[in-house]
């Protein structure tokens, strides 16, 4: 059970890891104390925001079933058929673990509403809460249950191309932005949301008095950055899922400015909010795209000191933050800390990506 436990739930958490430092960035940066407490009223208090509380979870939810019947059909999870040895009810009662592993964000948001509405008399509201943990919890048993009663040992290939497939382009950047939208959909939704709103709120609030560029090289380095996730997953799609393309026969300066590629058209989406609201013009924005992408550069590049340790290169992340914020106030330019990113990342790289490669060779 342990082994199922931990080859199932903490594989979920660490394939996700992106997706929920940027959710954690955006609940907990974003969003302050007194906002989490409007939200919890407005479910407690509203006609149909229990409601709309569930219709998240269950979204949540399924995104969960989505991942188990996916990593349970694949070769090296065989070993979970075997569960069919146990009785229906050991195996129900054990699946039901393995479903609160994956809901445990909802465990513990659910607690925050039953103590808001304690400290606001509004506990007979919260009564849905156990019903729908029953309900969700449920639903993931009974998706693990029919996954192993039905499993896909062979697929057609046939039926998953289809007729009319449409030629891939052969290409390096193709395929990684490809990896992004067919693989990591929730997360670069998350990201690319997290990024979007930042960047109208220092825009906004940017366009309400005569500031100058510090303001929006602060507030859109913050959002830039929450695209770490995004480049955490390229960073695993080029070590872990397209190991090969190591031993391509390519020098490492055109590595550098595919990687650099790669990111700029990444962090391109969130840019063009600058022209919809006209209170930048276009050199003030070039030069904060700049200096996104020598941030978001830095991060990668330094994954590889790491060896894809996210964990191990949040603290930089924010101390760099801090240190980038100072040297915004003390009015350094921002197009000279975008370039020596830039080139900073260059150096750093040529010595990084080789130790890295030959560390996992």
């Amino acid at each position: 059970m342990k082994a199922l436990f931990t080859a199932t739930v903490t594989e979920f958490f660490r394939q996700r890891a992106g997706m929920f430092f940027v959710m954690i960035a955006v609940l907990f940066g974003f969003l302050s104390g007194r906002e989490h407490h409007a939200f919890a009223v407005f479910f407690l208090t509203d006609r149909f925001g229990m409601l709309y509380l569930f219709l998240v979870w269950f979204a949540y939810t399924l995104f969960c079933i989505h991942f188990l019947l996916n990593l349970w059909k694949q070769q090296e999870y065989h070993f979970v058929f075997q569960t069919r040895l146990w009785g229906n009810k050991k195996r129900l009662g054990r699946f039901s673990i393995i479903a609160l592993g994956f809901l445990q964000p909802l465990v513990f948001y659910g607690i925050y509403v039953f103590a808001v509405a304690y400290q606001a008399g509004l506990l007979d509201s919260a009564w849905p809460i156990p019903i729908y943990y029953l309900l969700l919890t449920s639903a993931l048993a009974i998706a693990a249950e029919w996954r192993i009663q039905n499993p896909r040992l062979a697929v057609n290939k046939k039926h998953l191309t289809g007729k009319w497939q449409l030629p891939r382009p052969v290409s390096w950047i193709y395929w990684s932005i490809e990896f992004l939208f067919r693989e990591k959909g929730v997360t670069l939704l998350i990201c690319k949301t997290g990024a979007a709103i930042v960047f109208v709120c220092t825009l906004i609030y940017y366009g309400t008095d005569d500031y100058d560029l510090r303001l929006p090289a602060i507030g859109l380095s913050l959002g830039y950055l929450l695209n770490i996730g995004l480049s955490y997953e390229l960073f695993r799609w080029e070590s872990v899922v397209w190991m090969w393309n190591r031993s391509l026969p390519l020098s490492i300066n055109r590595r550098f400015l595919r990687t650099m590629l790669i990111h700029a058209l990444l962090i391109l989406p969130e840019t063009l909010i600058c022209l919809r609201y006209h209170v930048l013009s276009f050199g003030d924005a070039v030069q904060l795209y700049s200096l996104g992408l020598g941030l978001i550069m830095m991060f990668h590049v330094y994954l590889y000191k790491k060896n894809g340790l996210l964990e191990d290169s949040m603290q930089p992340v924010l101390i760099g933050f801090v240190i980038l914020t100072l040297l915004i106030l003390y009015k350094i330019p921002v197009l000279v800390i975008a370039s020596s990113c830039v080139l900073f990342s260059y150096y750093i790289f040529l010595k990084w990506y080789i130790t890295h490669k030959e560390n996992s060779a």
